[in-house]
């Protein structure tokens, strides 16, 4: 996909973005001055933030939520500036040299995301040139167990666990209710995150069997990226075309083709970090009459409210805050088109484990590799599948 440079407040050639990396040496930047160590300069009383989108926009899920809370901000705060650059996929080695510019150039606040980001950030804020600037960190920790090292760092995670395990009830309800023997997990990459998706939604089936009597089994399989939406939709249409009725997708871009073989083969889905049934519902009817609810992760908000903190002089540096749903940041959507394919019995069920989360009733086991051992995950993946 091509990459986008979207500058919101202040407009800027997209061939300046890579053509100067760290060591060039280069003064100035935005509204500030330049430094002898090619550190523009923060002295002039304006609050810029930059967000770097290591994917893709258009997934309309995890990235597209970001940005869309970046933007609403620069909406709400038009005496600010805000900058979204997309890096885009393709070409990982991009990353650190653009994070290298950007922490160049007068921005009060850099955001990044995701695993991928995490060591060029820890190499970049280990030089002391960068001491004045602020960074946040989203869906990952700066260093697992060790944000303290980082003080000019916030990271920011999130409970996907939870979101997975009310997306394994909604499938298991609905399951039941067409007379569907199996429900499936289809993730993008394997990563720490995808799999505390897939952990939380196989505790999520194995619950309503154990409460509802049922015996639903739970395939699983991984898309190797979060791009590839052909074999997204194969992988799906495999699934649909055997024994599953509903599935739930977290592959971002490429979980667009899982929506499209549910699409075809008239079975639903669930969707993932963002509303997606509102993203179809005038461009694409068809699509959104499948997607039977999303699980959100609240990301564009989240980020919202961070800009917001650093502006009152509140947000807080070298920690890191996990939000789930008890934080309003986790949950899933209950639209007209969740009403017209749950049963009302299901939905208040849905509606009752939620609450029970958010109360800590009911505590969700995460999958992350920090709590969850590679062989106690494997084995939870082998118990449920009925391909085993």
């Amino acid at each position: 996909m091509k990459k986008i440079l979207k500058t919101i407040g202040c407009a800027l050639l997209a061939g300046t973005l890579l053509t100067a990396a760290c060591a060039c040496g280069e003064g100035g930047g935005e509204g500030g001055g330049g430094s002898s160590s090619g550190v523009a300069s923060l002295d002039d009383g304006k609050f810029r933030v930059a967000l770097l989108i290591n994917g893709d926009l258009g997934d309309m899920s995890f990235w597209d939520s970001a940005n869309e809370g970046m933007t609403r901000f620069q909406k709400d705060h038009p005496e600010t500036d805000v900058k979204i650059i997309e890096m885009g996929s393709s070409d990982t080695t991009v990353y650190e040299s653009t994070l290298t510019q950007t922490a160049n150039e007068a921005y009060d606040l850099i955001i990044c995301g995701t695993v991928d980001m995490r060591e060029p950030l820890q190499r970049l804020v280990k030089k002391s040139k960068y001491s004045d600037r602020r960074f946040l960190i989203f869906d990952t920790e700066i260093k697992d167990g060790k944000a303290s090292e980082y003080p000019s760092v916030h990271s920011v995670m999130f409970n996907q666990n939870e979101g997975g395990y009310l997306a394994g009830v909604v499938a298991s309800l609905l399951s039941k209710e067409k007379n569907s023997p199996n429900t499936a997990f289809i993730g993008g990459a394997a990563n720490d995150i995808i799999n505390d998706f897939a952990v939380g939604f196989l505790q999520g089936v194995k619950a309503v069997n154990a409460e509802k009597s049922a015996t639903l089994g739970a395939y699983n399989a991984f898309i190797g990226d979060f791009v590839d939406s052909p074999k997204g939709k194969t992988l799906a249409e495999q699934f649909y075309k055997s024994d599953v009725s509903v599935l739930f997708a977290a592959a971002s871009q490429a979980g667009i083709g899982c929506i499209e073989a549910a699409k075809f083969t008239q079975k639903y889905i669930i969707g993932v970090d963002s509303d997606q049934y509102a993203y179809y519902a005038d461009s694409a009817p068809d699509k959104a009459a499948v997607i039977v609810t999303s699980v959100v992760k609240k990301v564009g908000d989240t980020l919202y409210e961070a800009c917001e903190k650093f502006m009152a002089g509140t947000l807080t540096y070298g920690d890191l805050e996990t939000l789930g749903v008890k934080d309003g940041k986790i949950g899933y959507v209950d639209n007209d088109n969740f009403k017209s394919i749950l049963s009302a019995e299901d939905r208040a069920y849905v509606a009752e484990v939620a609450n029970k989360i958010a109360s800590g009733e009911i505590e969700v086991k995460s999958g992350l590799k920090r709590y969850m051992s590679a062989q106690e995950r494997t084995a939870l993946f082998d118990e449920l599948n009925p391909a085993k």
